[in-house]
């Protein structure tokens, strides 16, 4: 005898009817409602899982939403499997297929440390294969392309364009008002910053500054010539005194002798004009001239690094700023998707308890769980936000511009190289490790500098005069006329005691050229370091990828199965939720994985630092 039992559930839309032993079940999940689909635009939704060959695409139909931030990595043998699994035997129960559902393992991923491609097709799931590592004479990858003749490789809005002044302080809610909202893709975001950053400027400046030292001790190689001339017009006023004293002493001859006094001569004006042609030279006997030349232009390639490193640093401050954006918006999306799925289960409990077979603890638990889920997706899109204003201080963007990413959510790229020879091109290539020699460079040729500063100096110079006079004294005996005259002179300067001052100051270099050389051995380590972290944590990302795809596969189908379980009056709203939370859970996670692999890829584009200029012109 065969004993059925069918519970309708009112206002759900769902019929379960189980058999005895012998009698196969059936299950058709509820319709989804419009409000609980996935609204996300920049995260391509994964496959659906159907555990039943013969269910309809209407009866598979998820009542739980996921995001899926990247294809499915499981093969369709898998998918087979698990099916044949579920339905192995017809005198099972419902229950018990629901259980084995669940359980049916999904295949691990395969590691590889030599190469972390990126899935081969986001359509056809495939168990993750990683290929052989390239050769190693294979050329590392450009991060980023080098722009052509330095410019941008995109073209951003000219609206985010800062004030052309610096200095300029908003004093108004209406300068600070967001105006216009732009979406940007990472490539944008660090031609922004090239064109906007006022470190790259800065640094461009003290370029220049090098550059312009480096003109001024090169002139040294160059005598000094110089050029005099003065002309003058003068009247003596000792002279005008002195013939005022004549003319009393004639008028007082004159009154004691009765007779006129004469009148003596005026006081005549000089004219002159002197010019002078000098020529200087500094014979260089023991090479400090050309020390100091060697000095300024080791600080100009000094600076140089500075610029190539501190543009690097930007691209990978840029990247890091897009990257917490776009964590941000994938958290709201998850958190959207988490409250539609709240409200799901709000609607299932109450529709279980105006059908009667539900209970108000129930409805109450659902209700908690979705002010539970607002409150998280407020906390998101406050960090959202906070995200969006710290990419705009990094860009240094107009204060009426805010920005949102328009990159989706997926792997940005691979990796060719291995750790090997990784590490071999950050040792070519990292800024840091060529300033560090170039600094013990400097000391070496400051030290020279100042040891041939005590030294004999040895300067010649000549000297070339016209003067012409032509003062208003008619009196012929008068000096008048144009001459001329030179001269040749050379000295001889030599500290021969000066304290021990400039063995004192060439000791200080010689400790400048050690803490170089320790200083670049320390920062090898360190590059190397950088370098192993970031490509241990890009394969790790990597094969967290795949398995948080399995995990939200699983919370995906656990949910529905707990969904469906309460429908029936055969689970609880305890269950749902915690379902629930599993998929957030697993969906965060996924996130963090992606998300987790670019941040891994950019922090070893930064170790390994792939710039145009990146050759040692020394080894230590």
């Amino acid at each position: 005898m065969r004993v059925f039992r069918q519970i309708v559930v009112v206002g759900v839309g769902a019929a379960i009817t189980f058999g005895n032993v012998g009698q196969s079940a059936s299950a058709q999940p509820p319709a989804q409602s419009q409000d609980s689909s996935i609204a996300f635009d920049r995260l391509p939704v994964g496959q659906n899982v159907a555990l039943d060959p013969k269910t309809s695409p209407e009866q598979a139909s998820e009542p739980g939403e996921s995001i899926a931030l990247s294809p499915s990595s499981h093969s369709q043998e898998n998918l087979d499997a698990s099916n044949s699994a579920q339905l192995g035997s017809n005198s099972e129960t419902a229950q018990k297929s629901q259980v084995v559902a669940v359980e049916s393992p999904l295949p691990a991923p395969t590691t590889n440390p030599q190469q972390i491609p990126i899935p081969s097709s986001p359509n056809k799931p495939t168990v993750p294969s990683l290929p052989t590592p390239a050769p190693r004479n294979t050329p590392i990858e450009s991060f980023p392309p080098n722009p052509p003749n330095g410019t941008l490789q995109t073209q951003p809005p000219s609206f985010l364009e800062p004030k052309p002044n610096p200095l300029l302080l908003p004093t108004q809610p209406d300068d600070v008002r967001i105006e216009q909202t732009q979406a940007i893709t990472l490539q944008q975001a660090v031609d922004l910053a090239r064109r906007n950053s006022q470190t790259l400027q800065i640094a461009d400046l003290q370029v220049q500054q090098s550059r312009s030292v480096l003109r001024e001790q090169e002139a040294a190689l160059f005598p000094e010539l110089n050029f005099q001339m003065n002309g003058s017009r003068s009247v003596s006023a000792g002279g005008e005194l002195q013939l005022r004293a004549q003319q009393r002493n004639l008028d007082s001859d004159a009154r004691r002798s009765g007779r006129p006094a004469p009148q003596v001569g005026p006081n005549f004006a000089s004219n002159s004009l002197n010019s002078t042609l000098q020529l200087n030279y500094v014979i260089d006997l023991f090479g400090r001239r050309n020390a100091n030349i060697r000095t300024a232009r080791e600080q100009l390639r000094f600076r140089e690094l500075e610029a190539e490193r501190q543009a690097e640093q930007l691209r990978f401050d840029v990247t890091d700023a897009y990257y917490n954006l776009q964590d941000a918006d994938g958290q709201v999306a998850i958190r959207q998707a988490s409250v539609r799925n709240a409200q799901q289960s709000l609607r299932d409990a109450e529709a279980l308890e105006r059908a009667g077979v539900g209970t108000r603890f129930a409805v109450l638990q659902a209700q908690a769980n979705l002010a539970n889920e607002q409150q998280q997706l407020a906390n998101a899109r406050r960090d959202q936000r906070t995200r969006q204003r710290q990419l705009a201080e990094e860009l240094n963007i107009s204060q009426s511009a805010n920005l949102t990413a328009g990159d989706p959510v997926e792997q940005a790229g691979s990796w060719r190289l291995s750790l090997e020879e990784s590490i071999v091109q950050a040792f070519k290539n990292r800024a840091e490790l060529e300033q560090q020699l170039v600094q013990r460079d400097i000391s070496k040729q400051q030290r020279r500098s100042i040891l041939a500063g005590r030294l004999p100096q040895l300067s010649v110079g000549g000297s070339y005069n016209v003067l012409g006079q032509d003062p208003d004294n008619p009196d012929p005996f008068v000096a008048r006329g144009w001459a001329d005259g030179y001269a040749i002179q050379a000295t001889l300067t030599w500290s021969i005691f000066d304290g021990g001052a400039a063995r004192a100051r060439a000791k200080q270099r010689d400790a400048d050229i050690s803490i170089a050389e320790s200083r670049f051995d320390q920062l090898r380590n360190q590059v190397r370091r950088e370098v192993e972290q970031a490509y241990f944590g890009l394969e790790s990302s990597f094969e967290n990828i795949e398995t948080s795809e399995a995990g939200v596969l699983q919370s995906r189908e656990a949910l529905r199965l707990a969904r469906l379980r309460f429908q029936a009056g055969v689970g609880t709203q305890t269950d749902v939720i915690q379902a629930e939370t599993d998929l957030t859970r697993a969906e965060r996670n996924r996130l963090l994985a992606i998300i987790g692999y670019n941040r891994s890829l950019s922090s070893l584009q930064r170790a390994v630092s792939n710039l145009p200029s990146n050759n040692l012109s020394k080894t230590p």
